[in-house]
């Protein structure tokens, strides 16, 4: 079938596709039935013919609509029938790039069958939709990671996007990493969802994916910020670098305090003992001259970072 063919038919034979990422075929129906009311059919829906049905490749809504308004009758454009799935994705998205239909999660959704079926990389896809390389691996990766009731409906008024959902994945791999049985023990899933609480009372924002205090903070830290949906990302960053500086001057003055008993203890050395005890006397203090280097190089350090967190 070169051209497609027009013709009237009973909207009972109209099948919606499986494939298309838009599962509620109800939204805006008000506005679809109004026009179709008011303007009549401007255009036809287009499907193509499987068995004695018509499967719809566009017009999920109007068809809705329609039969919603007890319209016995649509007129369709009958196209020819994809030869696989993947021609079939493609031909959805198609027609669906030019217009403003699809959600976010429906185009993440869109976007991960596309990839599946045709094994086409990042960049091709990219290329295709005409977006970057980066949103094509944030869609894929974020519907691969977020079951669907837990985001689509944030993601379609514009809570959610897919780049902070993305954003919140990294952050959440970074602790896997780094604190792998914290996760274990409290679940994945309880880790995700109380991120998207903290997300939705704007503890954080996209600079999250940045964010590596996780790499170093002690694990009741962690658990703190998890279990407090209140407590913002800089709250707890900042409470990491006082609890780090506290640690830092602490050591500094137990250091301090050994180094000046050992230098006191070199003081007594040299008064105690006469010259027959000098050889003992050197190797003693050979050894606490090492000693004493040392920590003068770790006390250095350590006030380097003291000046650092002032």
């Amino acid at each position: 079938m070169n051209q497609a063919e027009f013709l009237w038919c009973d909207v009972d034979a109209v099948i919606p596709n499986p494939k298309n990422p838009r599962k509620d075929p109800s939204i805006k129906t008000q506005e679809m039935q109004s026009i179709i009311k008011n303007r009549g059919w401007e255009e036809g829906i287009t499907v193509y013919k499987r068995g004695v049905y018509y499967i719809i490749i566009s017009g999920h809504r109007r068809w809705h609509a329609a039969k919603k308004m007890g319209v016995k009758e649509i007129p369709l454009y009958i196209v020819e029938t994809p030869k696989d799935e993947a021609e079939e994705l493609e031909r959805l998205g198609s027609i669906q790039s030019g217009q403003v239909d699809w959600t976010p999660y429906e185009w993440a959704e869109y976007t991960y069958n596309m990839h599946k079926a045709k094994n086409v990389s990042y960049a091709e896809l990219a290329k295709k939709f005409n977006v970057t390389p980066g949103l094509i691996a944030a869609r894929i990766r974020v519907y691969q990671y977020y079951p669907r009731n837990e985001i689509e409906a944030k993601v379609e008024n514009g809570t959610y996007s897919i780049t902070s959902l993305e954003y919140i994945r990294i952050w959440i791999e970074r602790l896997k990493e780094f604190h792998p049985e914290l996760v274990i023990a409290l679940g994945e899933n309880m880790v995700r969802q109380t991120m998207l609480r903290k997300y939705d009372n704007k503890c954080f924002n996209s600079r999250i994916v940045h964010d590596k205090s996780v790499e170093q903070a002690p694990t009741n830290s962690i658990i703190e910020f998890l279990t407090n949906t209140n407590k913002t990302l800089a709250e707890f960053q900042k409470e990491l670098k006082s609890k780090e500086k506290e640690i830092q001057i602490k050591n500094y003055k137990h250091n301090k305090r050994k180094l000046e008993l050992t230098q006191k203890e070199i003081s007594r050395l040299g008064k105690k003992y006469q010259k027959k005890d000098v050889p003992k006397i050197l190797t003693a203090l050979e050894k606490l001259e090492k000693e004493i280097e040392i920590k003068k190089e770790y006390l250095h350090e350590l006030m380097s970072t003291k000046k650092t967190l002032v």
